[in-house]
């Protein structure tokens, strides 16, 4: 049985990952133009975009907690967390880029979040 502060860790590792996706779609939507651009123009174009390295940034203290919660934490146990992440991106999505979600996202979402309820007792 997870802590209330592991519990609370895992979570907050399910953010960072989700803020980590949302400046990937930053980047991605200022990079996105009219013209079609070729794979090493986009990344050519994304190499001076600040979004980008804010992403990487993130990515990269979330990769360093993760290292830090699986000192504590059984694989087992943290793994399923990490699928808070498609709760919490999707919703994001939805507020910031006007992104819309359907009924199966919200079916699945009460899968998803009952599924670590059950894991986390």
């Amino acid at each position: 049985m997870l802590s209330y502060i592991q519990v609370l860790q895992l979570v907050s590792f399910a953010m960072l990952m989700s803020l980590g996706q949302v400046l990937f779609k930053k980047t991605a939507l200022t990079i996105s133009s009219n013209e079609a651009l070729s794979l090493f123009d986009g990344i050519f174009k994304a190499m001076f975009i600040p979004w980008l390295y804010m992403a990487l940034c993130v990515y990269a203290l979330a990769t360093v907690f993760w290292l830090y919660l699986l000192q504590r934490i059984p694989l087992s146990l943290a793994y399923p967390f990490s699928a808070l992440a498609m709760v919490i991106v999707p919703i994001l999505a939805m507020y910031l880029f006007g992104e819309r979600v359907n009924f199966s996202y919200w079916l699945g979402l009460v899968l998803i979040v009952s599924g670590i309820i059950v894991i986390a007792n």
